[in-house]
């Protein structure tokens, strides 16, 4: 839906001696004032004091809010807020060129520089120009750590955070993609353990170590997922690798343990929470009140798809956009209770809608991550099921040789502190059956590799 239609704008010509919008700004009628503010300025010329305005009102309503206006209004005003909106619509159409000519006109001093700089970045990893996307990560980092220490408050200066962390892992990932493991690792590790995005980047580092064949430190990071703390995360893709890391170490016992585990409990729970979710599918409200109420019209028998939802409810993107229903709802509250019924019965009409548009955008973005999760599984059980079969096609070889893996299993270490590999800011915590929160992703399992072969002596 769009909110604000030019047709309608054309046709309006009011004129006051105190613009209305400013009278709603006054009185902290912010998404009010915005639409507001359109209406009274599309037909008139586009001047500084027009945009700064215009930059006032999205300061306290956020951007986000323009995705839904019509972009031929956007274009008309020359704002860092609007490029930067415009920028990220366009990279996430494919359109390069046009993403950047809006992403490199963003002021420097504006409070939307960062997050463009990451946009941009992107932007040139996709056209491969390696020089110009570092020098935008860069740019992003430094600037993100400037309005953090500059930041009015403790949200802001985490949201500022947030944005440098996301820019270095998404270098991080531009440096895996080009096979630059050792620079994709300098970059993870500056993701502190406090970081909203630090879970999943537990899993992309020990992708990392794996492809440097530290197949022991890719086993300890995986690890960390068993911590209680971490229990709303689990990903297929984890089983798989550590599986697939053990397989690596010809530790075939190992991986058939994680096979066997993942079959027998991980499947079911994969299978309660398709057929939870698969009847709400079409729904536009399911999985926005499942995020709201807690989840709470689930059963005991449904916990994992409790604790998806709890996963969800992590993000930064839902994070903002309840942000933005809270402010709405303390902005209807305010004119249900101050303004006389013609005010209300103009105002009321465009708020609703606002709410209702964000609403659906969280129910909609709820359901795509929990859908998009679910279709990683088949893949992934698949990918488990031929490592199986290879692991069954070693141990038949070996026998048919007769031949194992190890002179005396018996005697086989499980695990020596030789065997770990570490730089000197790696930690090493020897793991005593317990998880402690300042040790969680330090982890490194010692395990010497299992895969010399010895002709079984006779009787």
């Amino acid at each position: 839906m769009k909110w604000l239609m030019l047709v309608t704008l054309l046709s309006t010509s009011s004129v006051m001696a105190k613009p209305l919008h400013e009278t709603y700004l006054e009185k902290k009628y912010y998404y009010s004032a915005l639409n507001e503010f359109f209406f009274e300025t599309y037909n008139k010329p586009i001047t500084e004091k027009v945009v700064n305005k215009l930059e006032e009102i999205l300061f306290f309503t956020g951007v986000e809010i323009l995705e839904d206006y019509d972009e031929d209004l956007l274009l008309k005003y020359p704002s860092s807020s609007i490029r930067f909106i415009l920028g990220r619509k366009y990279y996430q159409r494919g359109h390069t060129k046009k993403a950047l000519k809006y992403l490199e006109n963003i002021h420097p001093k504006h409070r939307y520089f960062p997050e463009g700089k990451m946009v941009e970045a992107q932007v040139y990893f996709k056209m491969g120009d390696k020089s110009k996307e570092e020098s935008a990560v860069t740019k992003c980092v430094k600037s993100a750590a400037v309005l953090e220490g500059e930041a009015a408050n403790e949200k802001i200066a985490r949201y500022y955070k947030m944005i440098e962390e996301v820019c270095l892992i998404n270098a991080a990932r531009n440096n895996f993609t080009r096979g630059e493991y050792s620079q994709a690792l300098t970059n993870y590790e500056k993701i502190p353990k406090t970081s909203y995005k630090w879970p999943y980047v537990l899993l992309e580092k020990a992708w990392v170590h794996y492809q440097l064949k530290d197949y022991n430190r890719a086993l300890g990071l995986l690890s960390t997922y068993k911590s209680p703390l971490l229990d709303t995360y689990f990903f297929p893709e984890a089983e798989y690798l550590s599986a697939l890391a053990y397989f690596r170490l010809c530790l075939y016992d190992d991986s058939l343990i994680i096979l066997n585990e993942y079959y027998q409990s991980y499947r079911p729970r994969f299978a309660q929470l398709h057929k939870v979710l698969a009847s709400h599918k079409k729904s536009k409200t399911f999985f926005y009140d499942a995020l709201v109420d807690d989840a709470e019209g689930f059963n005991s028998n449904e916990e994992f798809v409790k604790k998806i939802f709890t996963r969800l409810k992590k993000q930064i993107r839902f994070s903002l956009d309840s942000n933005t229903i809270y402010k709405l709802n303390r902005e209807i509250n305010k004119i249900h209770a101050k303004e006389p019924k013609e005010t209300q019965l103009e105002l009321m009409p465009h708020l609703a809608d606002v709410r209702e548009n964000i609403k659906t955008k969280i129910n909609y973005n709820a359901k795509k991550d929990i859908f998009d999760f679910l279709q990683t599984v088949p893949f992934y059980s698949a990918e488990l099921f031929k490592l199986n079969l290879e692991i069954v096609s070693r141990q038949r070889d070996l026998l048919y040789k007769s031949s194992q893996l190890t002179a005396d299993k018996k005697k086989r270490t499980r695990g020596e502190f030789s065997n770990v590999k570490r730089t000197s800011i790696e930690h090493f915590w020897k793991f005593e059956g317990e998880f402690w929160a300042d040790e969680l992703g330090d982890y490194s399992l010692g395990l010497k590799s299992n895969c010399a072969e010895v002709k079984i002596e006779e009787k």
